[in-house]
């Protein structure tokens, strides 16, 4: 600015002097206000452009509160399974860190599964903030808070937490780090646990049966030193699964480091040569189709070829049996007879009806389809009515057989718990006499035949045993067996299905060195349905009196 008014002070008057002062005054008080206003628009814009027109580019590296909801999971009683809880997440800024080395050990010594060098390095980068951890407790978020460090900082968002962990971790199963479903009901269902205001989710399951099963399968794992074991029980009425167990088992809240065997749900993901529990469904398409009645006798003790094959029993009769007692006894020569009347198509086309020829729709992902042969000719025909050549799940076989004697009614199953006024998807297979009719063949064979240990007293078991002999190598292998008992009851009003399963049980020398269902799956189950039973509403028999089958015409 020129001081052109002041160069000659002597030659102005006082007044004038004072004018020019004011004057310039004026002009600077103008110039600054200018230049502030214009400081305040330039911030103005760049929060505007900030907030407004490239929010990724700004705030991609800038630690976000994650907001998200996730409704509880809980069994048909309201207890709780799956909740979300709140958590920590640790995050620095490394260039506020004045030791990276010191931080990180520091570190390390509250959190051990940290990784000591890659710590450093996060801490020791160039970035303006990196991720070290996430789902601290608020007892370990204190302790690093506790430290004094600078550079750190947390941000709370929610952590899912399963309660009663492992117990149904298969059925529940687990979100993953952002809270997605990453299995179970935790996937299948995600939508509709994270819609707003989404209810809690009441599941069919009930944990104390769930509990009481896994203790008995896991007991029987380790009496037997089996590979795995299955386990479902089903109310055949509504399609309710009450239970489904998977050994060996896991942690929820720390699935990551379960082996993957240990995540791998058998019940609904094995398929299995299931050996003669296919039998009673064998008996109740020939008995459908008026190929054969209960009191017709068979020549089981005469050796029968089929082709080039002959028909081998495990524990062969010396006389003729009625059906009845071919299926007590298990007779793979009575059941082979009586398939091949049946014949392929008609076999396929029961087969498909009882849902054993597709994947389990029972609600969730985890669902194997079966196993089937590509050439079904005779010996496929004969070999599958006996459980050997159509590999499917435990689930499939117990929903199977519950359809069989749910008044021969076939009940799509489901882990949701139903909703009275939606009643479940069902068809007809059987009529009500031949549901019957296999009722108190299965009765039988729990009292008399090959399921004696099963029979438990007050609940009027029904059963079939089923012992299979594993594929190998175009083959079977003989020493290596996959072992079942389906089961239901109470006789007089059927209304669960179980089933259990065990992987490659060996011999004991209280079982004589035998490894056949009789022997494991069969006391398993009994050992199952004592426990279970008192808990389970209409599990009570209430014996009728019918008529004692003939074993045989001699």
């Amino acid at each position: 600015m020129s001081l052109a008014p002041f160069a000659d002070k002597k030659s102005m008057s006082l007044s004038d002097i004072n004018e020019a002062a004011v004057s310039e005054g004026r002009i600077r008080i103008r110039i600054s206000l200018i230049l502030f206003l214009s400081m305040i628009a330039i911030v103005l814009v760049r929060l505007a452009e900030v907030a407004l027109l490239s929010p990724d580019d700004h705030r991609r590296d800038q630690p976000q509160e994650l907001v998200q909801y996730r409704a509880d999971i809980t069994d048909r009683h309201g207890r709780l399974l799956a909740t979300t809880l709140s958590s920590y997440s640790l995050y620095a800024e490394p260039a506020r860190i004045w030791n990276p080395d010191e931080t990180a050990a520091a570190l390390v010594s509250i959190r051990p599964d940290l990784n000591l060098s890659k710590v450093t390095q996060q801490l020791a980068s160039d970035r303006a903030f990196v991720w070290i951890d996430r789902g601290l407790s608020p007892k370990e978020k204190q302790a690093i808070f506790e430290l004094g460090h600078s550079g750190l900082g947390f941000r709370r968002e929610p952590r899912r937490a399963y309660p009663n962990a492992p117990l149904a971790a298969h059925l529940v199963g687990w979100t993953d780090i952002d809270l997605v479903g990453a299995a179970g009901v935790e996937r299948a269902f995600d939508d509709r646990l994270t819609a707003d205001r989404a209810p809690e989710m009441a599941l069919a399951l009930d944990s104390r049966v769930q509990f009481a099963i896994a203790e008995e399968l896991q007991k029987s794992v380790d009496q037997f030193s089996a590979l795995s074991a299955a386990a479902v029980l089903l109310d055949i009425h509504s399609g309710e699964i009450i239970s489904m167990v998977s050994l060996p088992d896991f942690n929820s809240n720390d699935y990551g480091a379960a082996l993957p065997e240990a995540r791998f749900n058998h019940a609904a993901m094995s398929t299995y040569d299931l050996g003669s529990v296919f039998k009673p469904l064998t008996m109740a398409m020939a008995l459908e189709d008026g190929l054969t009645s209960r009191d017709e006798v068979f020549d089981v003790h005469k050796p029968y070829k089929v082709r080039n094959k002959f028909i081998r029993d495990d524990h062969p009769s010396d006389t003729p049996l009625t059906l009845d007692y071919v299926l007590s006894e298990s007779s793979n020569r009575g059941t082979a007879m009586i398939a091949q009347r049946i014949g392929a198509e008609r076999q396929q086309h029961y087969l498909r009806e009882l849902g054993l020829l597709s994947r389990v729709s029972y609600g969730l992902n985890e669902s194997a389809k079966p196993q089937i042969q590509d050439n079904w000719g005779e010996m496929a025909t004969v070999t599958i009515s006996y459980g050997h050549g159509l590999a499917v799940t435990p689930l499939a076989l117990v929903t199977a057989i519950g359809a069989m004697l749910n008044d021969g009614v076939y009940v799509e199953p489901t882990v949701v718990k139903r909703d009275a006024t939606r009643p479940p998807e069902t068809h007809r297979v059987f009529s009500s006499a031949i549901s019957q009719d296999l009722a108190d063949m299965m009765r039988l064979t729990v009292v008399e035949g090959t399921g004696k240990k099963a029979n438990i007293p007050g609940f009027g078991v029904m059963g079939k045993t089923g012992t299979a002999e594993k594929p190998s190598n175009g083959g079977y292998d003989q020493t290596r067996l996959v072992t079942s008992f389906v089961a239901a009851f109470p006789h007089s009003s059927p209304r669960y299905a179980l089933i259990i399963t065990l992987d490659e049980p060996k011999g004991l020398p209280e079982t004589y060195g035998y490894a056949t269902a009789g022997w494991n799956a069969a006391p398993t189950a009994g050992a199952v349905i004592e426990r279970i039973g008192p808990m389970l509403p209409g599990a009570r028999d209430i014996p009728k009196t019918a008529a004692r089958p003939v074993k045989a015409l001699r």
